[in-house]
């Protein structure tokens, strides 16, 4: 196993043990020391990765994405030659595969939010921040620099929505097609039904 793939399941067993902990007993019912004694890990490792449990609990990694964002931005990570929609959806997949994350992840997250409502403004303005960060990225990529045009945050929102179709789709359904193939089918079908208003692909 190399080191990063080493340090991706480390944050995995501290994010899963976070949102288990939080379940079951609440986001003030347990400490960052207890939640690294049970993971095997320093509170200074804790800290190289997450800024508050809070954080923990959501998936929110320090610098998460930033280097694969700059690159994106440079045009690297995805094929040259997307158009910026496609290539946001190539982002995503190449990120999701990353992450590894699956559809036991969804149960257990939508878990700590019934036991935590609070956290989901949390999540929210994270999300809100991502998208900020996408949408640069995307004006630098595709040479967008008047600070007045639109496009790049018009792409980004239409990207967003259709993620977010996708992971709902996705974790609703206990059996399925994988989710970048779910969300390939989905952008077909946006492209399809702001074209023509249907689906024309046998």
């Amino acid at each position: 196993m190399s080191t990063t793939e080493r340090t991706r399941t480390l944050r995995r067993s501290m994010i899963g043990e976070a949102r288990r902990a939080t379940v079951e007993h609440g986001l003030s019912g347990f400490t960052i020391e207890q939640l690294c004694e049970t993971v095997g890990v320093s509170r200074r490792t804790f800290f190289n990765h997450f800024a508050s449990k809070d954080d923990a609990v959501l998936g929110i990694e320090l610098h998460a994405d930033v280097e694969a964002i700059d690159r994106y931005a440079e045009g690297g990570i995805v094929p040259g030659g997307l158009d910026p929609l496609d290539s946001i959806v190539a982002l995503a997949i190449d990120q999701f595969h990353r992450v590894g994350i699956d559809r036991a992840d969804e149960v257990l997250v939508r878990r700590v939010f019934e036991r935590e409502p609070a956290l989901v403004a949390r999540f929210l303005s994270a999300t809100d921040v991502q998208l900020a960060r996408i949408t640069d990225a995307v004006r630098l990529r595709f040479g967008w620099d008047d600070p007045a045009d639109r496009r790049a945050r018009l792409v980004t929102e239409a990207a967003a929505g259709l993620l977010k179709v996708t992971a709902e789709t996705y974790f609703d359904e206990a059996t399925g097609p994988p989710f970048d193939e779910l969300l390939t089918q989905n952008l077909r079908l946006m492209r399809a039904a702001i074209t023509t208003g249907q689906d024309s692909t046998p």
